[in-house]
């Protein structure tokens, strides 16, 4: 199952669209995670890791590479924006949420 909710800084006006808000994985198996690059933006990062494998939540690190740069990048806060740096996003209320199988 996944969902996508639009999200919006109380701050600057920034608004972005977050398929996951932690860790998460689908049908494959992959462990994915939302990572904050300054240059890109808030990416899907890929671990490396497996959700099948005995024990792969105590390998999870604080940063993983931006899928377009390959920079460690550190982990999504979800309250902080990944434009001004406040910690002022919130759910959208007016925004769409979106969730599939």
């Amino acid at each position: 199952m996944g969902s996508a909710r639009d999200y919006l800084c109380e701050s600057c006006g920034h608004e972005a669209k977050w398929v996951t808000a932690d860790f998460d994985y689908g049908f494959s198996g992959d462990v994915t995670t939302p990572a904050v690059c300054p240059e890109h933006g808030v990416q899907q990062a890929d671990t490396g890791l497996k959700a099948w494998d005995e024990g792969w939540k105590g390998r999870q690190r604080d940063s993983y590479p931006c899928p377009e740069c390959h920079q460690d990048r550190p982990l999504r806060d979800r309250a902080t924006c990944p434009k001004c740096g406040q910690p002022k996003m919130v759910v959208d209320p007016a925004g769409a949420m979106t969730c599939w199988d």
